[in-house]
């Protein structure tokens, strides 16, 4: 892999960088310099391959973290993939709620046919919500 450094990210960027990142982690600019040009081919096998789990607060040095350990810089290979709702993971009775304006809602049925001219499978109240708003704009309430 080429070396990019706009992909590299220090103590003073790390909360631009994304928890659940793919990145290669180092704690030296030359130790991630070669780590980065040894990769070919990205695989989760690749020893210095991580999905990032903690961003460290600012007073730690070493803010990025995977595997039970801190590192001093990261390169980022690809963001997490959001995840997105969907109608099948949805039971009547659960509780969504809408990304931007917090209004909660409960399911009270589906329309599970299978057709592709159906595109709202969840009822929530007297409302059908299409399969792309609730991939887009709801997520699923946890209790």
């Amino acid at each position: 892999m080429e070396f990019d450094r706009s992909r590299v990210y220090t103590a003073f960027e790390a909360d631009e960088l994304k928890v659940g990142s793919t990145v290669i982690l180092a704690d030296s600019s030359d130790a991630l310099k070669r780590y980065v040009n040894e990769i070919e081919y990205v695989t989760p096998l690749e020893p210095h391959v991580y999905r990032l789990e903690i961003i460290q607060p600012e007073c730690f040095p070493a803010r990025f973290s995977a595997c039970n350990r801190s590192y001093n810089f990261a390169y980022l290979i690809s963001e997490p993939e959001e995840k997105k709702l969907k109608w099948t993971d949805l039971k009547r009775g659960d509780g969504i709620r809408n990304k931007t304006s917090g209004i909660e809602c409960t399911i009270v049925g589906f329309d599970k046919r299978e057709t592709d001219d159906i595109s709202c499978h969840v009822r929530i109240a007297e409302f059908w919500i299409t399969d792309n708003e609730l991939a887009k704009d709801w997520e699923k309430v946890e209790d």
